[in-house]
């Protein structure tokens, strides 16, 4: 059997009619790489689309929300950066109102702590803290606390008074004055101090 080869082909053709065979076939081939091409390009728009929308969601996932209440400039629900701080909310609300209680901000809010989604908090006004340090316990009520008379049980609200303190102050009555509660070593001088206005010796 006769094997056709490309070769034998052309040589079929003279003059005119080989050179416009030749320019037909390089024209196929010239279509067919167009084609694979377009189809390679098509692909990697489609796998770049879908890489880009992949990275948005992921964008999109690492928002959080944080309701900040009370008393600052702006009041309301923030959305922030996954890994915000307690100070990058305060900024964007404005910072903390004139009648905001800075002594007790200061002391109880962390300003460098890591937000967390759906987290809420209150700055209070000046009037909703506590003016006089101590246990809330012992300043809800009407009277004082006489040391002299008070069971364990009252002396347990006082601040930084436990169960062994309030034994210690029980066993060294009687107290002629507050100063004695250190004198005697029932509690420490800042104990006293921070209990100073809620303790009688009356």
């Amino acid at each position: 059997m006769e094997i056709i080869t490309f070769k034998k082909i052309i040589n079929k053709f003279d003059g005119v009619d080989k050179l416009f065979l030749i320019f037909l076939m390089l024209g196929v081939a010239v279509l067919i790489i167009s084609l694979f091409r377009g189809i390679l390009m098509t692909s990697q728009v489609q796998i770049e689309y879908l890489k880009r929308g992949s990275d948005d969601n992921k964008q999109a996932t690492n928002k959080i929300f944080v309701d900040l209440e009370g008393q600052v400039i702006h009041p309301g629900v923030y959305e922030l950066e996954e890994g915000s701080r307690v100070k990058d909310v305060l900024v964007m609300a404005g910072g903390l109102a004139e009648s905001a209680d800075r002594e007790f901000c200061e002391k109880t809010l962390n300003l460098a702590e890591d937000l967390k989604d759906g987290q809420k908090i209150y700055i209070p006004k000046i009037e909703d803290t506590p003016s006089v340090p101590g246990y809330s316990e012992a300043k809800l009520g009407s009277k004082l606390i006489n040391v002299n008379t008070a069971s364990v049980q009252e002396l347990d609200t006082l601040w930084g008074v436990g169960e062994s303190r309030s034994n210690s102050i029980v066993k060294n009555r009687p107290y002629k004055t507050l100063d004695e509660l250190v004198s005697k070593g029932a509690v420490t001088k800042s104990i006293l101090e921070r209990n100073i206005e809620v303790l009688s010796v009356y």
